[in-house]
């Protein structure tokens, strides 16, 4: 029996990069850009309601959610992006 020569054996191609309908690198990199601004911000925001220095509850909760669904909604559309391009 034998054995086939390993140097003539074929490769496998390559499989192609991932591609989305955006540019997923760019994609990426804003999304990386707009969720870290938001933990930026929500982190801000904390401190400053922490020490009192935003003394309305109301300002901090809608300022904290809206933040948390921006940035929550970056994260879905890199996803989607990524899994259902070419």
């Amino acid at each position: 029996m034998e054995f086939p020569d390993p140097d003539t054996r074929r490769a496998r191609p390559p499989e192609p990069p991932r591609r989305g309908f955006i540019n997923p690198a760019l994609v990426r990199s804003l999304s990386f850009a707009v969720i870290s601004l938001c933990l930026l911000f929500c982190t801000v925001i904390s401190i400053l309601a922490v020490w009192d220095f935003i003394e309305r509850d109301d300002l901090v909760w809608r300022a904290f959610s809206t933040l948390l669904i921006v940035g929550l909604a970056t994260w879905v559309f890199n996803q989607v992006n990524e899994r259902f391009g070419e």
